[in-house]
């Protein structure tokens, strides 16, 4: 959001520069400063911050490719969120389909072990694993049966009934299971 409002400080500023007469040069530099000063703090990004800086929820656990393999080798199903702060998409879809409670009961009764793949800082690791997948970026919502087979990737934006028709062919668990 920062660099967006520095852009259009900028563009403004350079339009204004154009301008002929006495006002617009000063009218420039103050936009450009306005908008430097405002979106400053938003594009410095820390040297280190945790590779999955986003608070998990109980039902989440964070993505690596030793914790996802370690489940899939255990036979179980795991629905993988590759996400990012400053995705829209990816928000909308956290927020919505993902935290739905239908949603949310469907990958419990199914036994489906939930992983978030945080590509913020755009993680080598992550970007390896969405290479792997035949994607470029984020949101990338990956679905693995637990039996071997290619993961069933959902699209962008995700819908309730999407995510729980793609739940659909997993059996779910006998009670105590």
């Amino acid at each position: 959001m920062g660099l967006m409002v520095l852009l259009l400080a900028l563009s403004l500023a350079v339009w204004a520069w154009a301008q002929p007469g006495k006002g617009w040069k000063g009218l420039a530099l103050a936009t450009l400063a306005a908008g430097g000063f405002w979106a400053a703090p938003t594009l410095h990004t820390p040297d280190e911050l945790p590779q999955q800086q986003q608070v998990l929820s109980a039902e989440w656990q964070a993505w690596t490719p030793a914790r996802q393999a370690e489940l899939l080798a255990a036979g179980k199903p795991v629905f993988v969120d590759y996400t990012a702060a400053w995705c829209i998409t990816c928000q909308f879809n956290k927020r919505g389909a993902l935290a739905d409670a239908a949603v949310l009961a469907d990958f419990k009764a199914r036994g489906v072990q939930l992983l978030r793949a945080d590509w913020t800082l755009r993680d080598a690791v992550i970007s390896t694993e969405l290479r792997a997948l035949g994607r470029s970026g984020v949101p990338v919502y990956a679905l693995h049966d637990g039996k071997g087979n290619a993961p069933l990737l959902l699209p962008e934006i995700l819908s309730t009934d999407g995510v729980r028709e793609a739940l659909a062919p997993l059996p779910v668990l006998k009670p105590g299971v």
